[in-house]
This record gives C-alpha cells, sequence and structure tokens, in this order.
C-alpha cells in the first residue's frame, strides 16, 4: 500500500472515530437529562463527511429524521440535535454557518414533514432548493434507523419518475465550476489576494468529480453516498475506469498534502514537483471530461 494511500485511510478511520464518539457521548447525555429517545430515528451525515471524504476537520452537515409526531417529539430531536453540534465542535468541527445540522428545524423533523418538505423542494425546484436535495442525497446514517434515510431517497426517485426535467435542474446547480486549466493547459491560480500563486484543489479539480457522480448516481437510481462507491457500482465497461483510478489517486495524494500545506482547498502548484504539478493537470482534465460527459448522458436522458 503507497504512503498516501495509507494515509488517507487512517485520516478517514480517524474522522469516523471522533464522529461515532461524539454523536454516541451527545446520546448519553441527553438520555440522562431527557430519558430515553421517545421514537425510533436516524441520525445522518451529509456533504464530506457523507461521502467519506473528509480530510481535515470540516464543518458540521447533518440531521436527524424520527417516526412519530412533530409536535411531541421534535423538542427532544432539537435538543439531541444541538447536543451533537456542541460535542462536535469541541471535537474541531465547525458549526455550519448555512445552519445544515440537526439543531435547525430545516434539517430536523418527523418522516412526514421530512416527506412533506422533499416533495416542497422538488415542486418548487428554485436553485436554493434543489442544492438542498442534492445535499441531502449524500446522507449516510450514522446512528439509528438507516431505512428511515433510504425511504426519503426512495421518494426522491419517485419524483425523479414523475417529473424528468428534475435532472436537468440538478445539472444547472452542480455546473457551476471554476476551470482548473486554461486553454494551453496550464494550471489557473488565484492572481491576488490572500491565495496569490494558489489552486483551490477542492472546487477547481475534486468537484468535478464529485458532482458528476452525483449527478450519475441520481441518473441511475443509486443508493451509494462515497464517489468511489458510485464509481465501483458502475457495471464492467461503463467507460468511466480512467476517471475512477484518477478520482482515487488525487484523493489519495489530497490527504498526504495536508502534511505540506496549512490549507486542505488550497496547493500552490510552483512548490510541487514536476510530477504533482503534471498528475494536477492530469486529475484537472479527466474530472473535466467526466463532468461533461455525465452532462451530455443528463441531457440525453439515457444512459452512457
Amino acid at each position: 500500500m503507497s504512503k498516501p494511500l495509507a494515509y488517507a485511510k487512517e485520516l478517514q478511520a480517524y474522522h469516523e472515530q471522533k464522529l461515532h464518539a461524539a454523536v454516541w457521548a451527545a446520546g448519553e447525555e441527553i438520555k440522562k437529562e431527557l430519558g430515553e429517545f421517545p421514537a425510533p430515528f436516524a441520525f445522518f451525515v451529509m456533504g464530506s463527511a457523507g461521502r467519506k471524504e473528509q480530510i481535515y476537520d470540516s464543518d458540521q452537515d447533518h440531521g436527524i429524521v424520527f417516526k412519530g409526531e412533530d409536535d411531541r417529539h421534535l423538542p427532544y430531536f432539537l435538543t439531541f440535535g444541538e447536543r451533537i453540534v456542541t460535542r462536535l465542535e469541541a471535537a474541531g468541527y465547525e458549526r455550519c454557518i448555512g445552519g445544515v445540522m440537526a439543531s435547525c428545524e430545516r434539517w430536523c423533523g418527523s418522516a412526514e414533514k421530512w416527506s412533506q418538505q422533499l416533495e416542497h423542494w422538488l415542486t418548487e425546484d428554485t436553485f436554493e432548493h434543489v442544492r438542498y436535495v442534492l445535499t441531502f442525497f449524500d446522507a449516510r446514517t450514522i446512528l439509528g434507523e438507516h431505512a428511515l434515510v433510504l425511504d426519503l431517497k426512495k421518494q426522491l426517485f419517485a419524483q425523479m419518475e414523475r417529473s424528468p426535467h428534475l435532472m436537468k435542474r440538478f445539472a444547472d446547480n452542480t455546473g457551476r465550476m471554476p476551470q482548473a486549466r486554461n486553454l494551453f493547459g496550464q494550471l489557473l491560480v488565484e492572481q491576488r489576494g490572500e491565495h496569490q500563486g494558489a489552486l483551490n484543489v477542492k472546487e477547481q479539480i475534486l468537484f468535478p468529480y464529485v458532482n458528476g457522480m452525483r449527478l450519475l448516481a441520481l441518473q441511475q437510481r443509486m443508493m451509494a453516498t462515497s464517489t468511489l462507491e458510485r464509481f465501483a457500482a458502475l457495471p464492467p465497461g461503463s467507460g468511466f475506469e480512467e476517471a475512477e483510478r484518477s478520482f482515487a489517486s488525487l484523493f489519495e495524494r489530497r490527504a498526504y498534502w495536508i502534511k505540506q500545506f496549512s490549507s486542505y482547498k488550497y496547493i500552490i502548484p510552483s512548490q510541487l514537483t514536476k510530477e504533482e504539478r503534471n498528475d494536477l493537470k492530469t486529475w484537472a482534465k479527466e474530472g473535466r471530461r467526466l463532468y461533461e460527459t455525465i452532462q451530455k448522458i443528463v441531457e440525453a436522458g439515457g444512459s452512457k
């Protein structure tokens, strides 16, 4: 096993351990304070945590869905959500500025309320609502009944069957990514400001893979949440093998780079070896090609 791959696996295990420990501790705290959980529930994470792609201690993205009535059980689970937020914050994960946390009512509610909210987001498909749906689609259950989250994703797929135009709305929402290379194949870095001379690896190189494979997972009704799992779910001969290898290499190297750079988002190409700069160009090219191919599949309404 290569050093970057070994370190990437260590990082993921580290984040999973911290996450589970914080949620378990919050659960024990709330049970002592308010009694046992009043209804079956699922606590889930989204974003890079949902995709098992955390590198640094990223901000929090999570929610709760429970069986039962909002009037009776919502105060309990909102308090539980706040306890989780506090524990994760103490563990080094910042609160989400946008409020995508189980302590906020938009992301904490009964299965019935979640169902109604998801239908509203899909019916009133504004840019913001579509972004909420895409965020939720990366949800991964950490504690509780996984079926509660799966049922909501099944509802999403059913709505997509009735409203085929949603795929185009999803594509429109995720396609706004900055380019990583210019027409001559050179890396595009920040020209001014505190990150002058740096490349935003997350947005310019990683996101085309993540956003592209999320689109394909939606189009093919996959339940897998991580980008690598979504690649693995494709049938043999899908034509995405090179993109899968590129993403795996990028993910490994990005995890290893945090030992060298103070920021997990920005990399200064001039501080890399020639081989590493060439790798960045290759990853950028493959990621953009992947996204554009998937975008064409979505627009055509078929499969590759």
